[in-house]
């Protein structure tokens, strides 16, 4: 859903560097986590689990907040035909 929201508020001559560098903002992360980033994390908010789902929930919460900067509103609105 992300890239579609992201896809249909871009210019299409830009599309393929915008969207390789916010597929950047994904795969980046995973890299850290993969190469040892989890353990500074853990060592951050702790070794508890609900740690971990109360900084999830938090994101979860301003990501939802993000999503009302979009400007076009065509980027999040269910359109079959464009199916």
């Amino acid at each position: 859903m992300p890239y579609a929201m992201l896809s249909s508020s871009v210019d299409p001559k830009k599309m393929g560097v915008i969207m390789g560098i916010f597929n950047m903002f994904i795969v980046i992360p995973q890299i850290i986590a993969a190469l040892g980033g989890i353990n500074f994390i853990s060592g951050l908010i702790g070794d508890e689990a609900i740690n971990a789902m109360t900084v999830a929930g938090i994101s979860l919460i301003i990501a939802g907040f993000c999503n009302l900067l979009i400007t076009n509103k065509n980027a999040i609105t269910y359109q079959p035909e464009a199916l």
